[in-house]
């Protein structure tokens, strides 16, 4: 009778291993989804960051982000349409330089500025940001004009390897009033 006692123990001993190890699997593979969205969330969280700093670097210089009838439009130095490249400019020191007077110069460096930020903390390629990135008038949500217009879009694009947004490429948009 003792001997029968000692073989069930062992059975029980040997499904609890099993139940522990799927526990454990199970933890494991949630732990690497759990990476994949933390890092999808902290890459979101940069391009709003980014997106509302670029916007309110506009607002901060309104005599060339803005046209004489107080629009925005293509004329802007600010003004970026998809396909194209950002233009280029000195860069300067980005803490330091000097915004005081505004104008088309301030624009150039804003956006140096601007670019060497993304760059340093969404996953871009050159090819991303000619194709995706956009900076244009718009007249309703998501879609860039033809007309200037008091709202700007700033739309903003970066790689996913994880596979959480379509086609490998995620997507940010805002839409302003400046």
């Amino acid at each position: 009778m003792n001997h029968q006692q000692g073989g069930f123990s062992l059975l029980e001993v040997l499904i609890s291993l099993l139940l522990v190890s799927v526990g454990a699997l199970g933890m494991a593979a949630l732990q690497g989804k759990s990476l994949r969205y933390t890092q999808d969330a902290v890459q979101r969280n940069e391009a709003i960051m980014l997106a509302q700093q670029l916007l309110e670097q506009m607002r901060s210089n309104p005599k060339d982000a803005l046209s004489s009838t107080h629009k925005f439009s293509s004329s802007s130095a600010y003004y970026k349409v998809a396909g194209s490249a950002f233009g280029s400019s000195s860069r300067s020191d980005c803490a330091t330089r000097e915004r005081g007077n505004g104008g088309s110069d301030v624009a150039k460096a804003d956006l140096a500025c601007w670019l060497q930020a993304v760059q340093a903390t969404l996953p871009v390629t050159s090819s991303i940001l000619s194709a995706n990135f956009t900076i244009c008038p718009s007249q309703s949500d998501g879609a860039c004009s033809n007309d200037a217009s008091s709202a700007v879009l700033i739309q903003l694009a970066w790689k996913d390897p994880s596979g959480q947004c379509d086609n490998n490429l995620c997507i940010y948009r805002l839409r302003g009033e400046l």
